[in-house]
């Protein structure tokens, strides 16, 4: 019987119950001392007899592991054609500047032995993952450290981003060749010279990329478009890289849960000043919108039960649900759209359509996933499950009130919202990418 741990409010702890307890219940692996099975629970040792033609599945991985190289090389070089002038432009000595590039590799040589003790402990596709969207979001802050005034502060903030985005690469590194030796035994060097060659690529064109953007469209763009591209690519590997399935499934069940608490509480205030709505005209707007989510929660039961890869119902039920969203203030990307109340009477209605086609499957696709890691087919699974389930959704339902109060303070109801919503979409994302790769292996 697996015991689990103490409770926690952390998403990252609910999946490894459901990982923990396929290595717990699974039949003993006959390659004991592989650290993808050791840290994320269903690593595939390659056999040292197998031809030395990837296979379909090693590419991906490879695919996956390259993307990363170049990204993390563009991080580094990206704004080499810029940085010193916005820093000169604030009265910034040179060493100053030198300086946010010089911590860069520091954090990285302090960053590299700590993640080489935490690969076996967390895993080195959960490790690769959390590394490269740390690095994504990190870009993305940078840039948008020149609203602060204070040159003091700003060089501050700098130093910060950089270091951390030199942990997130530190860390994607290190398990990006762990994964490479582990994955590639009959060509080890060759898989890792690809890999390199693309990372020394991305140091090539990071400048070029870095100096083009920032032509275009000001400081923040290099670092928005990169960060992004870091962040897609972060959600995308969920698929190419070992055990990543149980926490897709618990990231689809986090993101519905906040599609409504991480709104709904902030909604009042915003339509009865933009758009003079009463409580009780609200009250009719989630009536009728929570009818149509009753309504449709029935079709989207018995179509799932006649879809085997429920990715294929799931990503685009986040993905109109996201739109719905968005037309809810509505967001500032929809320009030309003004607040009117039918608009966001319609957005909540699509909102609520979509959420049951997304989360309804993914309970029985959870258990599933566990069974094909060794777990018994039985109620004790099941319920086991329920629970990580029960307890996922949860986690957003306390998140999502505090985090979108949060952002509404900050940033306005609208942006609360789009925010939201790309969130949506980069799990619709990783459940497209789902879909394609699963091609309906799991056991009915």
């Amino acid at each position: 019987m697996v015991r689990p741990r103490h409770p926690s409010t952390s998403i990252g702890d609910t999946a490894w119950l459901l990982e923990s307890a396929s290595d717990h219940l699974a039949p003993p692996a006959s390659h004991e001392s592989d650290p993808l099975a050791a840290g994320a629970g269903d690593g595939e040792q390659i056999d040292e007899d197998s031809a030395a033609r990837l296979t379909g599945r090693q590419k991906r991985i490879l695919g996956g592991l390259s993307l990363g190289g170049l990204l993390a090389g563009c991080c580094i070089a990206i704004m080499i054609p810029f940085f010193p002038h916005e820093a000169q432009r604030r009265g910034l000595p040179q060493t100053y500047s030198g300086a946010v590039f010089s911590c860069y590799a520091l954090a990285q040589l302090l960053a590299f032995p700590v993640m080489g003790r935490l690969a076996p402990r967390v895993g080195v596709s959960r490790l690769y993952n959390v590394g490269l969207a740390t690095a994504g979001v990190t870009t993305t802050v940078f840039g948008t450290l020149p609203h602060i005034q204070d040159s003091m502060a700003f060089i501050g903030a700098c130093f910060a981003c950089r270091a951390l985005e030199a942990v997130g690469t530190a860390a994607m590194h290190t398990a990006a060749r762990a994964i490479i030796i582990n994955q590639f035994p009959r060509s080890p060097n060759t898989a890792m010279s690809i890999s390199e060659t693309l990372a020394g690529l991305g140091l090539s064109l990071g400048p070029a990329l870095g100096g083009g953007l920032y032509q275009l469209g000001g400081y923040g763009t290099p670092f928005y478009t990169l960060g992004g591209l870091m962040l897609v690519s972060s959600a995308t590997n969920l698929w190419l890289m070992p055990a990543a399935e149980n926490w897709l499934c618990c990231s689809v069940v986090l993101v519905v849960a906040m599609y409504v608490t991480a709104l709904d509480p902030n909604i009042e205030p915003y339509v009865r000043v933009a758009l003079g709505v009463t409580p009780a005209e609200l009250g009719l707007f989630f009536l009728v919108s929570a009818g149509c989510y009753t309504a449709a929660s029935l079709v989207w039961g018995r179509l799932s039960d006649n879809i085997s890869n429920t990715y294929v119902l799931t990503a685009p039920c986040l993905l109109v649900g996201a739109v719905g969203i968005l037309l809810i203030p509505p967001s500032p990307l929809l320009v030309g759209l003004q607040p009117v109340w039918w608009l966001t009477m319609l957005g909540m209605v699509v909102r609520e359509m979509t959420t049951g086609g997304a989360f309804i499957p993914i309970m029985h696709r959870m258990v599933r996933v566990c069974v094909a890691h060794g777990m018994e087919n039985n109620l004790s699974t099941q319920a086991f499950v329920s629970a990580v389930f029960g307890a996922v959704f949860s986690i957003g339902n306390v998140v999502g009130p505090t985090l979108g109060g949060y952002i509404t303070d900050l940033y306005g109801f609208p942006v609360a919202a789009t925010g939201l919503a790309g969130f949506g979409v980069l799990v619709a994302i990783a459940c497209v990418v789902g879909a394609v790769v699963t091609r309906d292996s799991l056991p009915k």
